[in-house]
């Protein structure tokens, strides 16, 4: 078994025992909401350490090398052995828990995109914010309305890390962070952050699209993660994030200043200039506020010259509707094209016949053909 598994390992015990510390819970939350194959194990780890009392034995106060050695009198048990040599790295678990937080695991979106409501998640607790009901969770009052989030601390030691996932064909949704900073994301996006802000770094992760009003908080700068190990420092700014397409992340700066970073290259952005990382290098280049704010207000405005491969892939991402394009419409490219989430498809598919460049049908299962 690897390092960061055992680590895992280390994280779902302790916080079985109750002896997990506030910041190894925040990263367990992480690891659990970005690997959800992780629910499984720590059902098994549970359920293995009841069925052999170590849970009880524990007392939430044993040392590591008790539960060694009464790991060791359990080997018959696969996960009790795991826990054994997990425990042994208890003096290591500051240092590999902060390498996991800081790690971004490239998960795909597809394992939550076609969700039927906008979730909120902290811990192992699920909250349809589409209900618009006021609830309590872990000390966290949440207060849901259409379109946006706002929450407040009625216990000033929750350490909770929430994930907001905005699956594909939604409307977009703002929260209201801890500081007042504010994150409006897109649909078929994800945002996970701190319920509370401490320390001297306020840091969340977007996944996807957001739109991020940073409140200005001299002597805690704000970071934004992005899949791949990407970062984003702020100030106190407005910028659009995009890590739509695998391996590409633009970031694209409205007001203040950002540095943004993969790895050893980093890049300093001004007003109406956007950054695009892909895996090899960072570029900067002035962007078309038009085409890349417009989706705040539901309307997507494509580029000139835009193929029909790729507006088939946003109108999937964005309408509930599933568009293919069939080989006698392979590589054509529109100009002018806009998708207004507001109006039926057909507005969107007038638009595309209009130029007598392709037609289309729909089938009975609702599959629109582009032909």
């Amino acid at each position: 078994m690897d390092i960061e598994a055992i680590d895992i390992q280390t994280l779902i015990v302790a916080d079985i025992l109750g002896t997990i510390t506030p910041d190894e819970k925040i990263q367990l939350d992480k690891l659990m909401i970005d690997r959800p194959e992780l629910q499984s194990l720590y059902d098994e780890i549970r359920e293995d350490m009841e069925k052999e009392n170590l849970v009880t034995y524990a007392g939430g106060s044993i040392s590591a090398a008790e539960l060694i050695i009464n790991a060791k009198r359990r080997v018959r048990n696969r996960y009790i052995r795991v826990f054994a040599a997990a425990a042994c790295s208890i003096g290591l678990v500051g240092g590999l828990s902060l390498y996991l937080l800081t790690q971004q695991q490239p998960t795909a979106l597809a394992s939550w995109e076609d969700g039927k409501t906008i979730l909120l998640k902290i811990g192992q607790q699920e909250i349809n914010l589409e209900n618009n009901a006021p609830t309590n969770v872990n000390g966290i009052a949440l207060h849901p309305e259409t379109g946006s989030l706002t929450f407040s601390s009625l216990n000033s030691t929750n350490h909770d890390l929430g994930v907001l996932t905005v699956p594909k064909g939604k409307n977009n949704y703002k929260v209201i962070l801890a500081d007042g900073s504010e994150v409006l994301l897109n649909n078929t996006s994800r945002l996970s952050f701190p319920l509370k802000f401490e320390g001297t770094k306020r840091e969340i992760s977007i996944d996807g699209e957001a739109y991020v009003k940073v409140a200005p908080k001299a002597g805690q700068p704000f970071i934004v993660h992005l899949p791949l190990n990407r970062q984003v420092d702020v100030l106190g700014t407005e910028f659009n994030v995009n890590t739509y397409d695998n391996g590409i992340a633009r970031i694209s700066l409205v007001q203040g200043s950002v540095k943004v970073a993969e790895g050893e290259s980093n890049a300093l952005l001004v007003p109406g200039k956007a950054a695009t990382i892909n895996s090899t290098s960072i570029s900067i280049s002035e962007f078309d506020a038009d085409e890349v704010l417009s989706w705040r207000q539901g309307i997507i405005v494509f580029p000139d010259n835009v193929t029909i491969e790729r507006i088939a892939e946003v109108v999937g991402r964005n309408m509930k509707v599933k568009m293919i394009v069939e080989k006698s419409a392979a590589g054509k490219k529109f100009i002018g094209v806009i998708l207004d989430k507001s109006k039926p498809i057909i507005h969107l598919l007038q638009q595309l016949t209009d130029t007598k460049e392709v037609s289309y049908n729909i089938s009975k299962d609702g599959v629109i053909h582009i032909l």
